[in-house]
């Protein structure tokens, strides 16, 4: 049977127990802080960017290089035995990891990698590796997991809410909510990913208990659509509102789930979204009903 390598970037707030596991290789993004480079989860955590945001410092993020892809493409390749490589990015819309990676496909022979970017983020992205690992190691072949991959992509949902938009203005991701800045430093934002990658305003909530409950009831709604979920829960700094998610949707009757994941989002996330965020996944299972 072909072997296929599984390739994604760190943003994907894939635990690494898990990625260890399925044989995913986890690419870092990087952030800088005054003008010093950290490798995304490796060499700097949330805390310490949440530090450095309140404390004024410059905080920026970047891609990963072409050459980071390329030596993790090369490793598969010529040093693991890998026929095939599947690398799922982050949206494209988000961040030019999909580019790099792009590029460094472009070095070997081509037929061998499947770059795809999964116009999302955090563990909505992950689901879509650990999915397709899942696939491979049941024995499915290389067409039907690259199929997996396209509907995930498509089906995928993510929906979130920020403390408030003030970490979002200062990374200058906010460009297309204009004139809502006033309102949105007043209110709970909650946002998704649309179809086309793009982060959206859905609505605002008066405060943060309206707004998980917006979060738990729109969760709900998407997962009542498939036979059987993997559902994500992501935070910043405060675990209990994703503890709290997680007991509501345990109790909950309507929807069935295979999972559910606790994740910390990781710097790069972090860096744009400040220490407030909380937010779920939704993915329709494909493997191991």
């Amino acid at each position: 049977m072909e072997k296929i390598g599984f390739v994604t970037d760190s943003s994907s707030d894939i635990p690494a127990e898990i990625a260890a596991r399925l044989g995913i290789k986890i690419v870092p993004l990087y952030i800088g802080i005054d003008g010093k480079a950290y490798k995304d989860q490796s060499e700097i955590m949330p805390d310490e960017v949440f530090s450095a945001l309140k404390a004024g410092k410059k905080v920026t993020t970047a891609a990963p290089s072409p050459g980071d892809f390329q030596k993790v493409f090369k490793k598969l390749l010529e040093e693991e035995g890998a026929d095939f490589i599947y690398c799922v990015t982050l949206s494209s819309k988000l961040s030019g990891t999909y580019n790099a990676a792009n590029i460094a496909k472009s070095f070997f022979d081509k037929s061998k990698i499947r770059i795809i970017d999964s116009k999302t983020s955090t563990i909505c992205l992950g689901f879509i590796l650990m999915q397709a690992a899942e696939a491979f190691k049941s024995g499915m072949d290389n067409e039907s997991i690259g199929m997996i991959i396209e509907e995930l992509v498509e089906k995928n949902r993510f929906i979130a809410l920020l403390e408030s938009f003030e970490y979002v203005f200062k990374g200058g991701r906010a460009v297309f909510f204009g004139k809502l800045v006033e309102k949105a430093i007043k209110l709970v934002p909650i946002l998704n990913i649309g179809k086309n990658g793009k982060v959206r305003l859905k609505k605002f909530a008066k405060n943060n208990e309206t707004a998980l409950n917006e979060l738990y009831r729109q969760t709900v709604a998407i997962a009542k659509m498939n036979p059987l979920n993997l559902i994500g829960i992501f935070y910043g700094s405060d675990i209990n509102p994703a503890l709290e998610l997680q007991e509501r949707i345990r109790k909950n009757g309507q929807i069935k789930f295979k999972d559910i994941i606790i994740s910390r989002i990781t710097t790069v996330i972090s860096a744009h979204t400040g220490p407030g965020i909380v937010g779920l996944a939704i993915s329709p299972v494909k493997t191991g009903k």
